[in-house]
């Protein structure tokens, strides 16, 4: 299996995750990708086309209240839309979860409410007309997952919290941070961002990005009160990591990624 993208990402953070994690989770990785797209067109047949459809339509009208956007053209995007996050976005609209206006403003309807509104634009101005914001379809179809797949309640979900798109809390206390990218592979890519906690776990003073480097100190911070786990989300991936602390340094164990899998969080004992 080719995964879109594939050339955009070095070889070293291949090698880096291949090496840390084993060939057998590489290969479950690429097994799971592959059943989250059968699966997404199985449970919502031409999800990206009907997405596509809406899109347009929302486009319209984001032209319509932005003086500055001139063409209700949208772009066409290079990484084009995944069936995985076009069900996925679908579903949660299907579910309410999320609440779409005319003019592509999302409103989560069932996650905490941020203090500064949470509404979040689907589009942004490029050149004359606009440009999808891809990574917000699989972050906010991400977190509705949680509830509608996970059985989180939506109270306990902090929608962008910190350095992190969404952080599960049960009795107040942190028990699972998401992390959601639009594409597994790319300059921004799932992969890059996992080869950098596996190789700052390992060396805190190794090579890495800078938000690469704050999300690790915010999970630090995060695994100072317990172990967590880890969920990294993108179009046709979802990893789960049980991550704890040692001596200034991360730890992560995988977990399994069969077919089928289920990411539970982690339950903290009553005191």
């Amino acid at each position: 299996m080719t995964l879109p993208g594939r050339e955009e990402v070095t070889m070293g953070d291949i090698e880096a995750v291949r090496e840390v994690l084993g060939d057998t989770w590489w290969e479950e990785m690429l097994g799971q990708s592959d059943d989250l797209a059968r699966t997404a067109e199985a449970r919502c047949p031409g999800a990206v086309e009907r997405l596509e459809a809406l899109l347009r339509a929302w486009a319209i009208g984001f032209a319509a209240v932005r003086a500055d956007v001139l063409s209700p053209h949208l772009g066409e995007s290079r990484r084009g839309l995944g069936a995985d996050e076009a069900a996925g976005f679908l579903a949660a609209l299907d579910a309410q979860v999320l609440h779409v206006d005319s003019a592509g403003f999302v409103v989560p309807q069932a996650f905490r409410p941020k203090a500064s509104g949470g509404r979040y634009a689907l589009f942004s101005r490029n050149g004359s007309g606009l440009a999808l914001n891809l990574e917000y379809l699989i972050q906010l179809a991400a977190a509705a997952e949680l509830i509608s797949v996970h059985n989180v309640a939506g109270a306990d979900i902090c929608f962008e919290q910190g350095e992190f798109d969404a952080v599960v809390e049960t009795d107040g206390a942190p028990v699972l941070a998401m992390e959601a990218k639009a594409r597994i592979h790319g300059s921004d890519g799932l992969l890059g961002l996992l080869a950098s906690l596996l190789r700052l776990g390992m060396n805190r003073h190794a090579s890495a990005k800078q938000n690469h480097r704050r999300k690790y100190t915010a999970l630090l911070n995060i695994t100072a009160r317990g172990p967590v786990t880890l969920w990294l989300v993108a179009e046709g991936a979802r990893w789960a990591f049980d991550v704890t602390a040692a001596d200034s340094s991360l730890h992560l164990a995988p977990r399994p990624l069969p077919p089928a899998s289920r990411v539970m969080t982690r339950q903290r004992p009553h005191s």
